[in-house]
C-alpha cells in the first residue's frame, strides 16, 4: 500500500442528475483538502458534501464536510473542509513548500472517475513550471504528464501532489475532448503557501540539503564569539581562528546532513571518523607540557590529521580535509579535547578573567 493512501478518500458533492466527483485527503483529525470546483453543487444548490475513506480500516469511514469560512476570501482553486466528526489516522498529510522543478517526478493517489471503486496511483513527471510572468490559463502552476491511456481522469481532482516523499501540491484536472483528458495539473503549495498560513494550516519548510564534498562559506549574521570552542583556543592563547570557525561551520554542515539523511552506514562511518580524529589528538596531545600556549599543539594536531587523509582518516563518505579539522572543533565544543594540557582547568580560568574584565 503506497504510504499516505489511507489518508486519500473520495468526494461525492450533488444528486444523481448533477454529482461531482473528487478526491479528498486528510490534514489534521477534523479537517480536509479538496478542489474548489469539486464542491460547486455545495455553492450553487446548497448540496451536501459527503466523504468516504476506505483505506483507513476494514469499513468504510464516511462523514460530512463544509468548507471553512475563512476560506471564502482567499480565492484559491482548492477548498478546506470542515468535518462533522473527527477522523482518527495514523497519518495526516503536512503540506511542504518544496521547489519543484520541470522533469522531477511526482506521484498522485486518487478517484479518477474510471478508477472510482478502487483508486489509481499515477506516477510520471512534471512538464512545465508555470511561473508568475507567464500566461496561466488555468488555476493551476504546475503541468503533469499523464498516463495517455486513462480516458477520464475526472475525480482525480483534490488528490495530494508528492515529489520526492513531499506534499507540494494539489491535483487539477481540466478539460476534455473527445471523451478524453487534455490537461492535467497541480496547483503548488509555494502557490498555497501564504492562504494556508492565514487559515493556520502549517507548512514545512525544506532543510536545504548540503553537498558533503562542498566547502561552505560562513552565513552572514553567525557569530562564534560565545561558542566553547572559540573560548577553548581563546583560553590556549590561539586568537587567529579564523579558520578554525570555518571549519568548524563546515563540519556542523556534514554532521546535520548525516543525521537528517538518516542513512545507517553514514552515520556510523561518520562516528568512526569522529573517534579516529580524536585519538589523533590524544596522542598529540599526551606528550604536551604547555599549560598557557596550545598554538604548537593545535599545528600538530592538524599537520597528523593532514598526513593521515588519505589513509587512516578516508571514508566512503566525500568528507573535505577542511571538516576532518573541523570535527576537532566539534569534540572541542563538546569539552572533549582542548589545546594545552590542563585545558579544562585553563578554560575556567579564562572564563573567569574575561569575567572580571566585563
Amino acid at each position: 500500500m503506497i504510504t499516505y493512501e489511507k489518508a486519500v478518500g473520495r468526494l461525492i458533492c450533488g444528486d444523481d442528475e448533477v454529482k461531482d466527483r473528487a478526491t479528498v485527503f486528510l490534514i489534521s483529525p477534523t479537517r480536509a483538502v479538496t478542489a474548489r470546483h469539486a464542491i460547486n453543487e455545495y455553492y450553487l444548490e446548497g448540496k451536501e458534501i459527503i466523504l468516504e475513506f476506505f483505506n483507513i480500516t476494514n469499513q468504510v469511514i464516511e462523514r460530512k464536510g463544509e468548507p471553512l469560512e475563512a476560506s471564502e476570501d482567499t480565492n484559491m482553486p482548492i477548498s478546506i473542509l470542515e468535518l462533522n466528526e473527527p477522523i482518527h489516522c495514523n497519518l495526516y498529510l503536512n503540506f511542504s513548500n518544496f521547489q519543484i522543478q520541470k522533469d522531477n517526478i511526482y506521484e498522485t493517489y486518487g478517484y479518477p472517475v474510471a478508477r472510482w471503486d478502487m483508486g489509481h496511483f499515477t506516477k510520471n513527471n512534471v512538464s512545465r513550471i508555470v511561473s508568475n510572468d507567464m500566461t496561466r490559463p488555468y488555476d493551476w502552476d504546475i503541468d503533469l504528464n499523464y498516463d495517455a491511456n486513462m480516458a477520464d481522469f475526472s475525480g482525480l481532482s483534490g488528490a495530494p501532489l508528492f515529489v520526492e516523499g513531499k506534499l507540494v501540491g494539489v491535483v487539477l484536472t481540466e478539460s476534455q475532448t473527445n471523451g478524453r483528458v487534455i490537461s492535467l495539473g497541480s496547483v503548488s503549495v509555494q502557490r498555497l503557501s501564504e492562504a494556508l498560513l492565514k487559515l493556520d494550516i502549517p507548512v514545512e519548510e525544506p532543510i536545504p540539503e548540503f553537498s558533503m564534498g562542498e566547502i561552505y562559506e560562513i552565513d552572514e549574521g553567525i557569530d562564534f564569539s560565545e561558542s566553547m570552542f572559540i573560548m577553548k583556543l581563546e583560553s590556549a592563547g590561539i586568537f587567529d581562528h579564523e579558520d578554525c570557525q570555518q571549519e568548524f561551520f563546515n563540519a556542523e554542515i556534514v554532521s546535520s546532513s548525516i543525521v537528517s539523511r538518516g542513512f545507517s552506514f553514514e552515520v556510523k562511518e561518520f562516528a568512526m571518523l569522529k573517534e579516529n580524529v580524536k585519538s589523533i589528538w590524544k596522542t598529540q596531545h599526551r606528550p604536551y607540557k604547555e599549560e598557557n600556549d596550545g598554538n604548537e599543539l593545535l599545528a600538530k594536531v592538524y599537520e597528523r590529521v593532514e598526513d593521515l587523509n588519505n589513509s587512516t582518516l578516508k571514508t566512503n563518505i566525500d568528507i573535505p580535509l577542511l571538516v576532518k579539522k573541523g570535527i576537532l572543533h566539534q569534540l572541542s565544543d563538546e569539552c572533549k579535547v582542548g589545546w594545552v594540557k590542563n585545558y579544562k582547568t585553563r578554560l575556567i580560568s579564562y572564563i573567569s578573567e574575561r569575567s572580571e574584565e566585563n
